[in-house]
């Protein structure tokens, strides 16, 4: 229930890896068009201006910021989205962070029972942890708290939340989202969020890094 529940709250935000691939075959094919068309004499606009902001936006993201997606569910709202976030290093551990949105979701059906409540505004957080080091190291990027500039601290919700298992036996990655419900603000309000998590240790918990904490901002 839990992993049916995530996966349908991330359909809104999700990352979608095979939209580059998708792009770069309709572009071959716009191309072989457009030389057909040279061929037969037509005229052709070259210095037509593309918007290359939205055509980098939706190569990306499956949906757009404003842009509502619904199922059986509910309906959910992508509010705003911060995607260019630098990468923090903290000892033997790299963390990279593709995106972190801002989103409301008026409930329906089962989800108003199982959330217990008719609509959330919420921050989604998607990471990607990587072991540099051969050794086994402890870091629990699950366990992130956030601060708002609105007033809030929050912890991720257990059962939204990816589970990042903190054990890294040797150079591995992990990845996950974790998502925070707003408690006191709603998403539109959310200008920044800082991001806390507490650094990494060896096998015998000494401390290899001074722990994480920055800022995203929308």
């Amino acid at each position: 229930m839990r992993r049916l529940l995530l996966v349908m709250l991330l359909v809104l935000m999700m990352i979608v890896p095979g939209c580059s691939e998708s792009n770069d075959h309709e572009d071959a094919t716009a191309g072989e068009e457009t030389e057909d068309s040279n061929e037969e004499g037509e005229s052709i606009d070259e210095d037509e201006p593309i918007d290359e902001e939205d055509e980098g936006e939706a190569g990306e993201f499956e949906t757009a910021v404003g842009e509502t997606v619904s199922n059986e569910s509910g309906d959910f709202t992508l509010i705003n989205r911060a995607s260019d976030i630098p990468t923090q290093e903290d000892g033997p551990i790299v963390l990279n962070i593709p995106q972190v949105n801002t989103a409301y979701a008026e409930l329906k059906g089962e989800m108003v029972d199982y959330l217990e409540r008719d609509s959330m505004h919420y921050i989604q957080i998607d990471m990607e942890v990587e072991n540099t080091s051969s050794e086994t190291i402890e870091f629990y990027a699950s366990q992130a708290t956030i601060t708002t500039n609105t007033g809030e601290q929050l912890e991720s919700d257990f059962w939204l939340s990816d589970h990042i298992e903190g054990t890294y036996i040797g150079e591995v990655r992990k990845s996950g989202s974790q998502f925070f419900i707003l408690e006191n603000s709603e998403a539109e309000d959310i200008e920044w969020v800082r991001i806390i998590i507490s650094g990494p240790t060896d096998e015998d918990w000494e401390t290899l890094g001074e722990g994480m904490d920055f800022k995203v901002e929308f």
